[in-house]
């Protein structure tokens, strides 16, 4: 398979895109985030164990949305973390074509 200038044009402009830093930063902080979230939520829960306070933090509402919300971020993070390597892939397999090219010319 032969990889075109525009194909390689696109790889690069994925590289070159800030969308995989904004999205794991944000996967970041939301990681951090739901900690924090979690532990609010133990010291408010109720239980007479630790073990009974940390399934009702667990469980807490807040905690759910903050889950749901960190698997919608960690969804984006790691799209835009296939993109960036699928794009370094195609980077790496036109360098190889390249190369091939030029031995070729030396050969031929």
């Amino acid at each position: 398979m032969f990889i075109s200038e525009p194909q390689i044009q696109a790889a690069f402009d994925v590289l070159h895109d800030q969308a995989h830093a904004k999205s794991r930063a944000a996967y970041e902080f939301a990681e951090k985030r739901l900690k924090v979230v979690l532990a609010k939520a133990q010291l408010a829960a109720e239980g007479k164990t630790v073990g009974e306070r940390d399934a009702n933090a667990q469980t807490s509402p807040e905690y759910e949305a903050a889950l749901t919300k960190f698997r919608l971020i960690a969804e984006t993070y790691y799209t835009e973390r296939d993109r960036r390597d699928a794009a370094a892939a195609v980077i790496d397999a036109w360098r190889t074509q390249q190369s091939d090219m030029r031995a070729m010319g030396r050969v031929a």
